[in-house]
């Protein structure tokens, strides 16, 4: 009986894994044919390679200070509407106005994050081009934006404690997300546990894509093995990671 409902699974995924298969190498082909007229029409890489090249070299100068201004100042506008709505609430029994908190605090932490990629992209850019002129105000901006997300993730963690006197931990402190993890309740484990598991499901379709991407504009442009290499060293981690982590869970689970 379990073999035949193995067989009936496989007969129903088959015909959908045929199409993904047949999609990807339609979308190959039509990438390829779309190489092919490029070179058949001229396409001037080069300049194309230039102008984004010029792109980034003009905002990397000012791309620090204005995002951070924009993300950190609505990072606060969220904070302090959570720290009110928390201190209105007082600690009652009204679900919606903590579940309302935690969302504006879940904000606060993914837009300082989205802010500290984009610190990130910015210096590399810095050390990349390495512009003769206002290198240390620019090294001096990221340090300051650096600092900034670190404090905003500070205090939304100080307002999520006095929401959760039971939750512990310092982002200043190397351990925070182990202390953190372990004072979280049962039901919020699995939370994280499902987040954790979306998470690597799409990273690994973005993953894949981006392996494409990047091996079809390694036929445009001459960008070597050094991006895809660094792709899939990370895609690499993230699985072999994956894999014995579900192996040493699996073996504690039966130790128990």
């Amino acid at each position: 009986m379990k073999n035949k409902t193995e067989k009936s699974e496989n007969r129903r995924a088959l015909p959908k894994f045929f199409l993904t298969m047949l999609g990807s190498l339609l979308v190959g082909c039509l990438l390829g044919s779309l190489l092919g007229f490029s070179r058949v029409f001229g396409l001037d890489t080069g300049k194309i390679a230039g102008l984004l090249n010029g792109a980034v070299r003009s905002a990397m100068f000012w791309g620090i200070p204005v995002t951070t201004l924009v993300t950190m100042g609505t990072c606060f506008f969220l904070y302090r509407s959570a720290a009110r709505k928390f201190a209105a609430w007082g600690g009652g029994d009204e679900d919606d106005v903590s579940q309302s908190v935690e969302i504006l605090l879940s904000w606060a932490l993914l837009i300082s994050a989205v802010q500290l990629l984009l610190s990130l992209f910015f210096m590399t850019a810095i050390g990349t081009y390495q512009p003769e002129e206002g290198t240390l105000a620019m090294i001096g901006a990221f340090l300051l934006s650096c600092a900034c997300v670190i404090f905003t993730q500070q205090k939304v963690v100080d307002l999520e404690r006095r929401m959760n006197p039971e939750k512990h931990g310092s982002v200043y402190d190397t351990k925070f997300q182990k202390k953190w993890l372990d004072s979280c309740d049962e039901s919020e484990r699995r939370q994280i546990g499902e987040a954790s598991y979306r998470t690597y499901m799409v990273t690994t379709r973005v993953c894949l894509g981006l392996w494409l991407v990047l091996t079809v504009l390694g036929m445009v442009f001459e960008i070597g093995m050094l991006p895809v290499s660094v792709l899939l060293l990370v895609w690499g981690v993230m699985q072999v990671t994956y894999a014995l982590s579900s192996i040493q869970l699996s073996r504690q689970s039966a130790a128990e």
